[in-house]
């Protein structure tokens, strides 16, 4: 019995609701077909499972009801940290979470609110991105589809609150977003964690604006979750501005955004190409004209000089579009930026 608790614990989430349906479905025959012994062990079976749905059910409906507030995040990181943070503060039975497992920075983001769009988009990063191919069937619920479907299906009952920083990924999805919820008559608020940070008490560097809920220490990001967690409304203008704006982004067609002087600019797939190979060339002179970088460390200096948050997937891409054009060479083996120079 212990084997088969740690098996189960084992198996992924889609995985575990293929092994109940299967369940269901082989017991559902036996109490239609088989007699005896097997027929009243299969009927019982039946009644178990329908007797804990309604009981799971039931809890949910419960903790749904006392949600008074819904908190959208655009990261499974960022979720968790929200989570910990309103747990801190008494707030966390009376909210619910909602994440996207996303980087709207890139790839394709034409009709995502529509099954055509968010299939093109999940066929480009199939294609694109090594790391989304290889997690595709995990969080499933924190995927485009069924994230799309439950911020429709926001209560006007409930407060909603957007949680963003100063980056292209965190302001495109605050813009889909708000496109998601242009039918809601009840206030939006949002908290933009960039713009807060030089408010907070704590000991901070002055002139300093994160651009990534990450970059924040706990302690100062608690402070802001403390103070700030119902989030500021934005006026009808405001956000019907921001729904054009999605508008624009998703039909422009362009596979990078960046965030420069406050907007999100649409960019070609090929914009820090450029910005590449300087690092290379600047890091092959800091460690004394070696031939070969880590590219690990060609990552990390793109994403410091930049100040953009775009995906480590996304750069390491272009890296190897770069090999294939030829403008870089590489030795070692290929997949896992720790494992090549």
């Amino acid at each position: 019995m212990d084997n088969l608790y740690e098996n189960l614990g084992q198996l992924r989430e889609k995985e575990v609701r293929a092994l109940l349906y299967d369940l269901v479905r082989t017991a559902n025959v036996n109490a239609a077909n088989a007699e005896g012994e097997e027929k009243r062990v299969a009927e019982g079976l039946l009644h178990l499972i329908q007797e804990r749905m309604k009981a799971v059910v039931g809890l949910r409906l419960q903790a749904e009801a006392l949600q008074t507030t819904v908190h959208i995040v655009f990261s499974l990181s960022d979720a968790g940290s929200l989570k910990v943070a309103l747990s801190k503060t008494g707030k966390q039975k009376y909210c619910k979470v909602l994440s996207f497992n996303e980087m709207f920075a890139m790839g394709p983001i034409k009709n995502l609110d529509k099954s055509a769009g968010q299939q093109d988009r999940l066929d480009w990063l199939i294609e694109h991105d090594e790391d989304y191919r290889y997690g595709v069937s995990y969080n499933q619920d924190h995927q485009l589809e069924p994230m799309v479907r439950l911020i429709k299906g926001i209560s006007e009952s409930k407060n909603v609150v957007i949680w963003c920083a100063n980056n292209a990924h965190d302001q495109t999805g605050l813009r889909f977003v708000l496109y998601l919820l242009r039918k809601r008559k009840q206030p939006v608020n949002i908290v933009n964690i960039s713009e807060l940070y030089n408010t907070i008490t704590l000991e901070r560097e002055e002139g300093i604006s994160p651009i990534a809920r990450g970059l924040l220490s706990q302690e100062h990001y608690g402070e802001i979750v403390s103070k700030y967690s119902d989030g500021f409304p934005l006026g009808a203008v405001c956000r019907q501005q921001y729904e054009s704006e999605w508008l624009e982004l998703a039909n422009e067609a362009h596979l990078l955004r960046l965030w420069e002087y406050g907007k999100v600019k649409g960019c070609g797939e090929d914009q820090l190409d450029e910005l590449i190979v300087k690092s290379v060339k600047e890091l092959q002179e800091e460690q004394n004209d070696a031939c070969f970088i880590d590219a690990g460390c060609v990552v990390t200096r793109v994403v410091e000089s930049s100040q953009q948050i775009i995906g480590l997937s996304f750069i390491k891409y272009r890296i190897w579009s770069l090999v294939s054009s030829g403008a870089l060479v590489f030795k070692g083996i290929p997949g896992a930026l720790h494992q090549f120079l």
